[in-house]
């Protein structure tokens, strides 16, 4: 089987867009969703409607939690407090723009999915299974990672969050960060998202970059009178990263 594995969507339907049409070019057989829907991008109804209806096996991020339960936080790490800001100010955009409908969609999203992969166990979260805030960086050590194949047994481990794309294997686990749709970084303007090979003997991962037009997005940011930054900036710096516990 060929999966896409997407994360970070961040209300941004464009990038959503090319990242569908391109995972339908690969001839992927399904599409797996591990978060962060809405928050930051100015399309939050638009991408919450395009998941329903393609019925995207979808988890809850740490903004659709924010989103969908009324919290004053995203729980979201921030570089400077102008960054803060206005990463507030798009909580409390979308909050307001998303209809009730969409929102009760945020709030039924389950924290983690444990899905079936040519006889695989695949555990879909957002940041780590016990807090969908939860960095899991590249930059942490084999130990993290091993305590959550332990804890859960499973096969396959898929999340985001951090915006990262990775692929590590621990003992016989496969962790597979799966990058940001919605959000690209200062090097890498695409939507990024991950693609899960499976045969009866192995699990390939790769990633995917996309190219799509932004012009909509800055257009669509600047008449709800979001920061463009909101979409360009990584959710905290290596550097705090790096220094995290555990």
């Amino acid at each position: 089987m060929r999966i896409a594995v997407l994360a970070d969507l961040h209300a941004n339907l464009p990038a959503l867009r090319a990242v569908l049409a391109d995972s339908a070019s690969i001839w992927c057989d399904a599409i797996w969703c591990v978060g962060d829907v809405v928050g930051r991008g100015p399309h939050p109804n638009e991408v919450v409607t395009e998941l329903r209806r393609l019925e995207v096996p979808t988890v809850a991020g740490n903004w659709d939690e924010a989103v969908g339960l009324d919290r004053g936080q995203p729980g979201s790490m921030w570089v400077t407090p102008e960054a803060e800001a206005a990463g507030l100010a798009s909580l409390r955009w979308t909050a307001q723009t998303l209809s009730e409908e969409n929102r009760a969609w945020l709030r039924q999203l389950p924290a983690t999915l444990r899905m079936d992969l040519d006889g695989r166990s695949a555990l879909l979260f957002h940041g780590a299974p016990f807090r969908s805030s939860e960095y899991l960086w590249s930059t942490r050590p084999s130990r993290a990672f091993a305590r959550i194949a332990s804890d859960h047994g499973d096969d396959i481990f898929c999340f985001g969050h951090t915006h990262e794309t990775f692929h590590r294997v621990v003992g016989s686990a496969h962790f597979v960060a799966a990058g940001s749709v919605g959000c690209g970084g200062a090097d890498d303007a695409r939507a990024r998202y991950a693609v899960i090979s499976t045969t009866a003997s192995e699990v390939v991962v790769g990633f995917r970059g996309v190219d799509y037009d932004h012009g909509p997005v800055a257009h669509d940011l600047a008449a709800a009178g979001l920061s463009l930054d909101l979409m360009q900036v990584a959710p905290a710096p290596r550097e705090m990263a790096a220094a995290e516990p555990g």
